[in-house]
């Protein structure tokens, strides 16, 4: 690997700007080649935005371990890091506080380039204390009526039909919003009834999986945001289901659409549904706890979803548990008991 070099007297932005150059594979005659993958470099480059904002001019050998600390206490509460809320003319700064598991990724990347700079003395790798990792909280699933209900506001409007479709394709599929927003034409193969996740988006080995269709409603919403995509200038097996969009009008079709692309639609149609809590990433969760509300087993919910965490294995096999048990009562309850004598105990007792 060819690594710019880096230097302690280098200020931060210029190191990261390095660091993120150290990340980059050469284009080559025969194809890309890379050293990570699209979806690592990305997080670099989100790790790094609010790093900049913080250490940006000081050298890498000015940040002492009260800078980290600083660090941490400041962009917990949002002070100086802020988020555009609306249009980007009309938009309106708010504070954009993150969590533990946030800046201690933040951090992460900081102590690398300064590793590689050679300013992370072994007194700052002892005393160094990263925030405590939280085990995220699952988020709170739709139920069956939500999920109607937001269904039936989506397709009450055409300009939301997008979001009409969306969610009957991801919520079949167990799709989350990555592997829905980067599905390529290619990738869907309507004739067999099978779809892919894009395997350079892919989360991990666990998540680039080929996904059986077996739902009427997902092939429908399928064959509408594949119009939707011809339209928009995506026609071949290469260009996203879904292009990214340069301005008013304007779509570039091998460019896949960004984390925000439906938020706008997505913000209203929630707002009319009054499901101002639920979030557009909250399908896959949706999709995997109706899996396991039907009584599917955990092992066939991971072989069609992919990788779960421990935590969430065991909150899916807690469902799916209840399901089992509400089934055994419901067949007890219906079974045909045998008839037994009322002298059948005393029958016992003489035969014992």
């Amino acid at each position: 690997m060819s690594s710019a070099p880096l230097s302690a007297s280098m200020s931060f932005s210029e190191a990261s700007d390095s660091f993120l150059e150290s990340r980059q594979a050469p284009t080559t005659s025969y194809g890309r080649i890379q050293y990570i993958s699209r979806r690592t470099y990305a997080d670099y480059v989100t790790y790094l935005r609010p790093l900049r904002i913080f250490f940006g001019k000081m050298r890498l050998e000015e940040i002492t371990l009260a800078h980290f600390g600083d660090y941490e206490r400041k962009r917990a509460a949002g002070d100086g890091f802020t988020r555009i809320v609306g249009n980007k003319k009309g938009g309106v700064p708010v504070p954009s506080p993150a969590g533990a598991n946030k800046i201690r990724a933040e951090l992460q990347v900081l102590t690398r380039i300064m590793r590689k700079a050679g300013c992370w003395p072994d007194v700052m790798r002892e005393n160094y204390e990263p925030l405590q990792a939280v085990d995220s909280d699952i988020p709170r699933a739709l139920s069956p009526d939500e999920q109607e209900h937001f269904l039936a506001v989506a397709g009450s409007n055409p300009e939301w039909h997008p979001l009409w479709w969306y969610p009957m394709v991801a919520v079949h599929l167990t799709f989350s919003s990555d592997e829905m927003r980067t599905i390529r034409i290619g990738d869907v193969n309507l004739q067999h009834k099978l779809i892919s996740v894009n395997r350079r988006y892919g989360k991990n080995k666990y998540r680039r999986r080929t996904v059986d269709i077996y739902d009427a409603g997902c092939e429908w919403a399928l064959d509408r945001l594949l119009d939707r995509a011809r339209e928009l200038g995506a026609t071949g097996p290469h260009h996203f289901l879904f292009p990214f969009r340069e301005a008013i009008g304007r779509y570039d079709p091998e460019r896949p659409m960004g984390e925000t692309g439906l938020r706008k639609q997505f913000d209203a149609v929630r707002k009319a549904a009054r499901l101002d809590w639920f979030k557009l990433n909250g399908w896959r969760h949706t999709a995997i706890t109706r899996l396991a509300e039907r009584g599917v087993s955990v092992p066939i919910i991971m072989k069609r979803s992919g990788h779960m965490t421990l935590k969430m294995n065991e909150h899916y096999t807690h469902i799916s548990d209840q399901v089992e048990r509400e089934v055994m009562m419901r067949a007890y309850a219906t079974m045909r008991k045998p008839v037994v004598s009322i002298d059948a105990p005393e029958a016992w007792q003489r035969t014992g």
